[in-house]
């Protein structure tokens, strides 16, 4: 890590405890979080606890990505990244002026997200001056139908696989942290790392808040953010597969809900207690602090297997 990397690690630290201190003066009471009440009764606890609070990790990456670390690769991330933010922060407000836990139909966020990641691809392969090498390990599309499609699915299946995951305290901060961490030491390439590292710091920063028992939530506007960040990573480093390793509970969040949806509409019949995967596991007996701990114990182990593949694919 360079010394300019530790400077963006720790400036954006710093912008993220100012802007939370900001946000919890001025802006916490005006935006309460609603709970589903569908979900776990143990949740219902949180309503009211103040969401949004990804506009502070938001914020806190741009201004310290301007400062330190403004070129090509990272404006093209940026430009993914608010995108995403900008339709979660949307969706917050919706639900927080509507009083609902869920105020957008998943159709019409998928879709729009859908033509934003096509419009973003078409513009890095045109304007960006990147290569996209759309690395899937094992799969090596040629075709450009196949190419997009594939890489479409890869940034938008991410961004919702993390916003699925922000159900328990800390668990989407404390997953992506990890994942990001790993990105650092692996990709090993400027541009990604330092912009890694900003999102890195002021994600640290928020999961101070957001430890069991949650002060703040991120909201949709961070956990889109957040997740659109490590799709737009894996495309412009080309190690999509990398990301998927990395980010195996990411994934694991995302085909519950695939295969429960499936499996209770073929059959009638529920294969787990609830989805997402961690609120079977709530339902199971787990604590929100054991669910989180699991999670990132089965990230770290699964993520040396991916640094390992990483170094003789070299």
């Amino acid at each position: 890590m360079s010394i300019k990397g530790l400077e963006i690690f720790y400036l954006s630290i710093l912008l993220s405890i100012l802007g939370f201190k900001v946000y919890f003066r001025y802006f916490k009471s005006l935006l309460p979080k609603h709970v589903r009440d569908y979900g776990p009764k143990t949740h219902l606890v949180k309503e009211g606890v103040p969401t949004m609070g990804g506009l502070v990790i938001v914020l806190s990456t741009l201004i310290t990505t301007i400062f330190l670390s403004f070129n090509k690769t990272t404006i093209m991330l940026l430009i993914l990244m608010l995108s995403f933010g900008l339709i979660g922060g949307i969706d917050d407000y919706l639900g927080i002026k509507r009083r609902l836990a869920q105020p957008s139909k998943a159709r019409y966020k998928f879709t729009l997200e859908c033509i934003i990641t096509l419009g973003w691809l078409f513009l890095v392969k045109n304007y960006g001056g990147i290569n996209i090498r759309h690395n899937f390990l094992i799969i090596h599309p040629t075709n450009p139908f196949w190419v997009y499609l594939l890489e479409i699915l890869f940034v938008v299946g991410m961004a919702n696989a993390v916003n699925l995951t922000d159900g328990v305290d800390s668990l989407a901060g404390s997953i992506t942290s990890l994942v990001l961490l790993f990105v650092v030491f692996t990709i090993k390439e400027g541009s990604i790392t330092n912009i890694s590292l900003a999102i890195l710091g002021s994600v640290l920063a928020f999961l101070f808040y957001n430890a069991h028992p949650a002060r703040l939530f991120m909201g949709d506007v961070g956990s889109l953010f957040l997740g659109a960040s490590i799709g737009g990573i894996g495309i412009l480093s080309g190690k999509e597969w990398l990301i998927f390793i990395l980010g195996i509970v990411f994934i694991l969040e995302a085909f519950s809900v695939m295969i429960q949806v499936a499996v209770f509409k073929l059959t009638g019949r529920r294969i787990l207690k609830m989805s997402p995967l961690h609120h079977h596991f709530e339902l199971s007996g787990w604590s929100e602090p054991q669910v989180v701990t699991r999670f990132s114990l089965l990230t770290l182990v699964i993520s040396l297997l991916g640094v390992f593949i990483n170094g003789i694919t070299r």
